[in-house]
């Protein structure tokens, strides 16, 4: 399980609808204003037509007007023309050096491009606006771990959590840092919080569970997985990883492996079948299929584990497997010493005839 796993999960706060609410330099035009209300109402409603054509009229009482310009700014961003919306936002940026959402919106463009250098200092001017937004403060420490500057990223991070200690995203990205840093437990502090806070986002949950296997701690991984995947039954990494926690949590239960511990220091045929059909009722078939293998291997003659080979290939829908299974048990077993067993694969090689 790699850091790439985790990050994977991060992102950057969504760009935020402008209102007339940012001052501009000059009193803009009362028209201007009007039509800047007019075009942020439509912006919120998702019509972006008749929210430009409000902007553009705007326009025409105000072209110097920076919130207008913004606008205009993220109708291209929610459009996908990426290059136009930067262009509008830095003509806002001409008319009001200190408008904040220009300088988020340019920083979130340049990160979705990789430009994080770009991103990091529109970041960075957004916060001499208003060092209280946390939305922008946020984004900067995101920037700066995508930068490789974990040192500075973490500093960002503390400090938005000083100011608001309930802060899921901060608390994850420490985690996410953490581990990267082979620093596990101090890993598994800030995930926790961080699922606390945010019980329903699975990916926290995921990265709660990758943090706590580095640690061997097994029956809390396993936890972890199991609510990644009953909040997101299609995530393959978390079924996959909760199938591991559970064989490993299986392993390492203290009882099961004293009996695991007896019955392969007996070594016998008998011993390694019922070592087989422990793993089997703990969901662990590569154990299960292993220790039949060994059974059969020091005693071929011994029937129970050739028809537990047989369930086993059964059941995968090995076809080919599970006759060879199935006609050693009735090879060397009888059906007065196993009559359901042997009737099961009488009635199987019969089928597998038609």
């Amino acid at each position: 399980m790699r850091l790439a796993r985790l990050v994977s999960a991060l992102s950057l706060v969504a760009a935020l609808p402008l209102a007339a609410c940012v001052s501009t330099p000059a009193a803009p035009h009362p028209r201007a204003e009007i039509n800047n209300e007019l075009c942020a109402q439509e912006l919120e409603k998702g019509d972006l037509v008749r929210a430009e054509t409000f902007c553009d009229l705007g326009l025409e009482f105000g072209p110097q007007y920076a919130d207008l310009w913004a606008n205009k700014g993220l109708i291209a961003m929610y459009s996908g023309r990426k290059d136009e919306a930067k262009k509008h936002f830095i003509k806002a940026l001409r008319f009001n050096q200190e408008h904040l959402q220009a300088y988020q919106n340019l920083g979130a463009i340049y990160f979705e491009e990789g430009a994080y250098g770009k991103a990091h200092d529109n970041y960075r001017r957004a916060l001499k606006v208003n060092p209280d937004n946390l939305e922008t403060r946020y984004n900067l420490a995101v920037t700066l771990m995508k930068m490789g500057k974990m040192e500075p990223s973490k500093k960002e991070l503390r400090t938005l959590l000083a100011i608001n200690p309930g802060l899921a995203d901060a608390h994850h990205t420490l985690g996410v840092i953490a581990y990267a840093e082979g620093e596990y437990d101090e890993s598994v502090g800030h995930l926790a919080q961080a699922t606390q806070l945010t019980p329903d986002a699975s990916q926290m949950w995921h990265d709660l569970g990758t943090s706590l296997m580095e640690l061997s701690r097994f029956p809390e991984a396993r936890d972890a997985f199991a609510n990644c995947a009953r909040l997101d039954e299609k995530n393959s990494s978390c079924i996959n990883h909760l199938a591991l926690a559970q064989r490993k949590t299986a392993l390492t239960d203290a009882a099961f492996k004293e009996i695991k511990d007896t019955q392969q220091a007996e070594n016998s045929a008998p011993a390694l079948f019922m070592l087989a059909r422990q793993y089997r009722e703990k969901g662990l078939l590569a154990e299960e299929e292993s220790t039949y293998r060994k059974c059969v291997k020091l005693d071929g003659k011994f029937a129970p584990c050739h028809f537990g080979l047989f369930q086993l290939f059964s059941d995968a829908h090995k076809r080919d497997l599970a006759e060879v299974a199935c006609k050693q048990f009735l090879k060397y077993g009888t059906s007065e010493e196993f009559p359901t067993e042997y009737q099961t694969c009488e009635k199987f090689l019969s089928d597998a005839t038609f």
